[in-house]
Parts: C-alpha cells; structure tokens; sequence
C-alpha cells in the first residue's frame, strides 16, 4: 500500500438525462477510502493574475469499478468515471437531487476548495505496478 494513499473522497457519478427512463440527470453517491489527493494553486501573471486550482485523484485498482456503459446496467454497489462527475474530498452526506439547494454547482460551491468537477480521467490498472483510476480536474 502506498503511503500517499490516506484520503477518504466521496464520488458523485453523473447519469446523464438521456440514459435514464425518466430523462431527468440521476447522480449516485460513493464513499471510497485509501485514495491520492493533491491539489495545487496555479498563478499566471499577465496583465492581471489568474489563480486556478488543479486536482489530482489518485482511486487504487478496485472491483467495484465499472465502465459507464456497465455502470448503467448495475449501479448499485459499484462505481465509475466519467467527464463532469464530481469529487469532494472526506465524507460528504449531501446528495445532488436536483432540487433547489441540491444542485450540482451548489455542492460544488458549499465544498470548495475540497471539490472539484472532473475534466480528465484515466485508468491506469494496467500498469505492473501501482495500479489506480486517475482523476484530474
């Protein structure tokens, strides 16, 4: 076990309106522990500065990960990634409903610095060693 793997994230999964029955967008709820978290604070100096955080997350090769594809036939107890899911960094209760106060962005804005939406994403378990899913936002 690598000894940078201390955090606990919790994993908000987008299902997009179009792949549910309802069309309406669905967001499932996961709590993993023993995961990398780096973030680092990005200056650039031009005629003005420009500050952005950047995110890395680094998930252990696990067996409750599924591809989007599978995750849509079997949800339940497992995990994916895709582009605009989001992670909040510890143990977040809140679930994203849809409803007002429970939106996507006002997740986001309640847990930040700690949360970030996911703009990049690989799966690296096919490395000999060290294997892990890598989230980037």
């Amino acid at each position: 076990m690598n000894p940078n793997y201390v955090y606990t994230i919790t994993l908000y999964n987008r299902i997009r309106a179009a792949d549910t029955k309802d069309r309406k967008e669905k967001w499932i709820r996961t709590v993993i522990s023993g995961c990398f978290y780096k973030a680092q604070v990005n200056t650039v100096l031009t005629t003005q500065a420009t500050v952005s955080n950047t995110y890395t997350v680094r998930i252990p090769k696990d067996s409750r990960y599924l591809s989007y594809p599978e995750f849509l036939k079997n949800p339940a107890g497992h995990f994916t990634v895709s582009m605009d899911d989001i992670v909040v960094v510890g143990i977040c209760q809140e679930e994203i409903t849809g409803a007002d106060g429970h939106a996507a962005t006002q997740l986001l804005t309640r847990n930040k610095p700690s949360a970030f939406k996911v703009t990049a994403f690989s799966d690296n378990t096919n490395h000999l060693t060290n294997k892990h899913y890598r989230l980037g936002g």
